[in-house]
């Protein structure tokens, strides 16, 4: 396993990139059902009503793939300004 998928690292780079204005209560309670399965403890939501932790767990995906696309498209805008710029 590459150091970086180790859970401690992963767990340290969730933390740095946890700041209030960026979080939502789906990727919050995520990152509880993470940290609590990363122990070997279980979760509540995934015992008790598994349907709850799967919205959560749907809206954080959700999320994480319209944030990507609009990265990208971002940088494909970047890229066609540079190049009418002639900077690339």
């Amino acid at each position: 396993m590459h150091p970086a998928n180790k859970l401690c690292n992963l767990r340290r780079r969730v933390d740095r990139a946890a700041k209030p204005h960026v979080t939502c209560p789906a990727s919050r309670h995520v990152d509880m059902m993470a940290d609590a399965l990363s122990k070997g403890e279980q979760w509540w939501s995934i015992h008790e009503t598994p349907e709850y932790g799967a919205r959560a767990m749907w809206s954080v995906v959700e999320s994480l793939w319209k944030a990507r696309a609009r990265i990208h498209k971002l940088e494909a805008k970047i890229v066609r300004l540079e190049k009418k710029a002639g900077i690339s």
